[in-house]
């Protein structure tokens, strides 16, 4: 947490570095750090939750508007970069040794094995400038980006783009290190790209999409002529019967291209079980590896990224998120990345103490998140807040809270009073 004197000092010097810190402003950084990473209310309106924090834990009599401006692009950066060194830190804590069994086979053979997928968050209509959706209706919505690792169950790089944007256009191809092993959707099918990661020692595994048909090369598992259906297109074997599949299997050698780039990868199609549907996944993984059935298996572990984007949006609360300026946005989304390693942390806590209490992380985010009000207690008793300091603070929460919801109430009267003179 900020409040810790290292953890100060650092958020200071960040601070000041990347233009956070003003000297006309008189903030105190380290607690609006640590108000906006520990505002996890599952109500919606973050930056009113920060408002209350921040309040209780300075003091500091401020307008509602003077105190949003805060959310600058300079704050946005600062709040990035701390998510960045969380991230890191949580790394270096993990028992990456325990985490490394879950996989068995794949990490013997990868050094990482990665899901890349992303998550949208609708805006209010004001954002559309700078964040317009796909949608009619909801003018305006972000996708936040993510490569998560499935070694320690964290991203390995995060960035926030327009609804519009498209997952396969947003994708870091940095993250397709040698060695690794990439699990994509449908969304992120790029052949050049596969290419590219075959050439420089990279491995992915993916869906095949209906209107890829690549060329076979050699056919290792299936039924029907495999000598003919050599040099012919995937589809065109398969509507030919020269090839069918050998007990729901079919494992062929491909040939990928694109422009005069070329590479060999693998084709592996599984039927479900009423028989009747085939299953077709592309892979660069050899079959020393993975075996047909196993490909099928390893594909599932995508499921897992699911369970980070209910942290962050059922935990973190990136769902309560009301904010629609580009900074304020970036930065309260990058704020949830910080509490999830938050929750990582205590995870790690929990088990270090009591190895069969395993806890799910969904359940250790909210407990991070009703744990909240304690930490801001302990945040104040570290400053040395006294008892009479803490009830002006509560009053002047009260009186901020009144004030928003006056205002409020002001705005639903002017909108009704609007409705009615259109209608007459």
């Amino acid at each position: 947490m900020p409040s810790r004197p290292g953890s100060i000092l650092a958020s200071v010097a960040a601070g000041a570095r990347l233009g956070v810190v003003e000297r006309r402003r008189k903030v105190d950084l380290p607690a609006l750090v640590e108000a906006t990473v520990t505002a996890l209310s599952p109500v919606p309106g973050v930056q009113t939750t920060i408002l209350q924090s921040y309040l209780a834990l300075t003091g500091q009599d401020l307008a509602r508007s003077s105190f949003y401006d805060r959310f600058t692009e300079p704050f946005a950066d600062l709040i990035r970069e701390l998510a960045v060194r969380a991230v890191r830190a949580v790394r270096e804590a993990e028992p990456r040794d325990e985490l490394a069994g879950d996989l068995g086979v794949l990490l013997e053979q990868f050094t990482d094995v990665r899901v890349a997928d992303s998550t949208t968050h609708l805006l209010k209509r004001l954002a559309r400038g700078w964040a317009p959706s796909t949608s009619k209706t909801k003018l305006a919505g972000v996708k936040l980006h993510a490569v998560f690792s499935l070694r320690d169950h964290l991203p390995v790089e995060q960035h926030i783009t327009a609804q519009r944007v498209h997952d396969n256009k947003a994708f870091p191809e940095w993250t397709m290190e040698p060695g690794t092993l990439s699990l994509f959707d449908l969304g992120y099918i790029d052949v050049e790209r596969f290419i590219a990661a075959i050439v420089r020692g990279a491995h992915f595994l993916t869906r095949l999409k209906t209107n890829h048909n690549p060329k076979i090369v050699r056919v290792h598992v299936g039924k029907g002529s495999r000598r003919a259906a050599r040099g012919l297109s995937l589809d065109d074997a398969l509507e030919q019967r020269l090839l069918e599949p050998d007990k729901g299997v079919i494992d062929i050698d491909v040939l990928l291209t694109s422009g005069d780039k070329e590479a060999a990868a693998r084709v592996v199609g599984i039927e479900n079980d009423n028989g009747v549907e085939m299953h077709w996944y592309l892979t660069s993984v050899g079959r020393d590896v993975l075996d047909a059935r196993d490909v099928a298996e390893a594909y599932r572990l995508r499921w897992v990224i699911e369970l980070l984007w209910k942290q962050l949006k059922s935990g973190a609360g990136l769902d309560t998120i009301l904010a629609w300026r580009e900074s304020a946005v970036h930065a309260l989304v990058h704020a949830k990345i910080v509490a999830l390693c938050l929750a990582r942390m205590l995870e790690l806590s929990v088990l270090r103490k009591d190895d069969d209490a395993l806890q799910t992380r969904l359940a250790l985010m909210l407990v991070l998140t009703r744990a909240a009000p304690l930490l801001h207690t302990i945040a104040m008793m570290s400053r040395g807040v006294t008892l009479e300091q803490l009830e002006e603070r509560i009053e002047l929460i009260a009186i901020k809270a009144a004030q928003a919801r006056n205002q409020r109430r002001e705005r639903a009267r002017r909108k009704r009073e609007a409705d009615l003179g259109r209608c007459h």
